[in-house]
């Protein structure tokens, strides 16, 4: 059995508002599903660790406006969504408490890779960069929204937005409409 956790985005459609983000693991999946309102749409990240469930009976979180790192326990991880100007979700990562600081101090995206075990900042090799507009958390300091100007991609595959295909109900994969402005390199 997999352990591989992932992270649920509950967003209202069609203001695409989030309501709520959870972490559970990849066999809680299925039970998650049913417990959903029926007619809920879902789309998955490019890497199928981050789910978003949009539904009209989700209701908005209300965010307030983040100018200092939120204090996290020792070696732990925050959520961290990625939002453009227009409230389109781009992507979701983790950070830490100096991934915040880095973030805040240079107006620029920083990320922690749990795969790498490593701070990076969004577009440093790429040049995709994400400058901050706002950082915002709501009232449960439970994750970060960072809202930011999204140079080229926030995708490694080439998409404006890491959220780019829906899963249908019977399981298939369905392409939005999302830009795709660069194809990766093969290596």
């Amino acid at each position: 059995m997999s352990s591989r956790k992932i992270t649920i985005l509950q967003v209202q459609e069609p203001t695409r508002s989030i309501s709520s983000l959870t972490r559970i693991s990849e066999e809680e999946l299925p039970h998650y599903r049913n417990s959903l309102p029926q007619g809920f749409r879902e789309e998955v990240d490019c890497d199928e660790d981050t789910v978003l469930f949009l539904h009209t009976n989700f209701s908005p979180l209300s965010f307030e406006t983040v100018r200092e790192p939120l204090l996290l326990p020792k070696n732990e991880m925050i959520p961290v969504v990625a939002i453009d100007p227009q409230g389109k979700i781009l992507m979701q990562a983790f950070g830490n408490e100096k991934s915040q600081t880095l973030t805040i101090e240079t107006g620029y995206a920083h990320y922690f890779s749990r795969s790498r075990n490593q701070l990076w900042k969004k577009g440093d090799t790429s040049g995709h960069t994400q400058k901050i507009l706002r950082i915002l958390t709501p009232s449960d300091r439970s994750f970060l929204v960072y809202q930011v100007e999204q140079e080229v991609a926030a995708c490694h595959e080439g998409y404006y937005s890491c959220f780019f295909r829906e899963r249908t109900p019977n399981g298939e994969w369905k392409p939005l409409p999302v830009p795709r402005n660069f194809l990766p390199e093969k290596s």
